[in-house]
């Protein structure tokens, strides 16, 4: 009886479900590497805590991409570290202005493919990108300054990922909720005008370096959602500029006019295109990275 109690419990640790968000280690004599593997976006944050351009650093991050599925890796890195990581086949595709505080956090991302050198943005995207935020800009200049009626609340993370996982089984997700940092602090916020379907924004902040990330649930589908997320992004970034946090960034598909609007509405700006970054139901997609910065840095 012992022996078939032991049998079902090995039985059930292997069929046991990985995480969704896992932090990966690898450690040798001249490198020392985090992966934060994000298994719903099939996605990388690498944290490298000892410079310098190593093959094997590559070879890790593709063993584990090609165990998990991953498409897209990323790695976010003071200036004088981007040649080390594009002399092992990243791409410098943007900044995020204040990302360590006093300096710009640089990223550098690689898609995952076949081939050893990474697949960049398209000069077609990229015209497309651009297009795109004129017509935002355009468009943002055409709305109230001062948006009335909208509801901000703070909320629990469970309704956040209760209303999380409803919008993602319909393939309609932009924003994960998911772990993005090591140690970082999270709030979630829910945005409504009048009694219109609400939305939901994400904030994970670090407040020793003082930057954040921003995500928004899902794009506006019209002019009234579209109002609500201006006031939500507006009301957030003052609630993490009174908590003395100096930049925030978001990542949106370079597609998607509505959240660009959104963002430029909101005083964000473009300070990068990323390729093949998010997963929006069951297609990769190009990235708009949208950048704020939401005060000078103090001591």
């Amino acid at each position: 009886m012992a022996r078939a109690s032991t049998a079902r419990a090995k039985a059930k640790a292997k069929t046991k479900k990985p995480p969704t968000v896992e932090e990966l280690y690898f450690r040798s004599d001249s490198a020392y590497l985090c992966l934060i593997l994000n298994r719903r976006t099939r996605f990388v944050r690498v944290i490298d805590f000892r410079a310098g351009a190593l093959p094997a650093k590559r070879l890790y991050i593709q063993s584990v991409a090609k165990q998990e599925g991953v498409e897209k890796v990323i790695t976010l890195v003071e200036k004088d570290e981007v040649s080390s990581w594009t002399k092992v086949g990243f791409v410098r595709e943007g900044t995020i202005p204040g990302f360590y505080k006093r300096s710009d956090g640089h990223l550098c991302g690689c898609v995952i493919g076949d081939s050893a050198t990474s697949v960049e943005v398209t000069d077609k995207s990229a015209r497309a990108t651009e297009k795109l935020i004129n017509q935002a800009k355009k468009d943002a200049k055409e709305l109230p300054s001062k948006i009335k009626g909208v509801t901000v609340q703070e909320i629990e993370e469970a309704d956040a990922l209760k209303a999380r996982d409803q919008v993602w089984k319909k393939g309609l997700g932009v924003g994960c909720f998911d772990a993005f940092g090591r140690d970082a602090a999270r709030a979630y916020y829910s945005t409504q005008l009048r009694k219109g379907k609400p939305n939901y924004i994400s904030v994970e902040y670090q407040d020793c370096f003082g930057h954040s990330m921003v995500e928004v649930l899902r794009s506006p589908t019209d002019a009234n959602e579209l109002k609500a997320l201006i006031g939500g992004l507006a009301k957030v970034g003052d609630a993490l500029t009174e908590r003395g946090i100096v930049s925030a960034f978001c990542f949106a598909p370079a597609d998607d006019l509505q959240l660009a609007t959104a963002f430029v509405a909101a005083g964000y700006r473009k300070t990068g295109l990323l390729a093949s970054c998010l997963l929006i139901g069951d297609e990769r997609k190009d990235a708009i990275l949208w950048t704020r910065k939401l005060a000078a840095p103090t001591d």
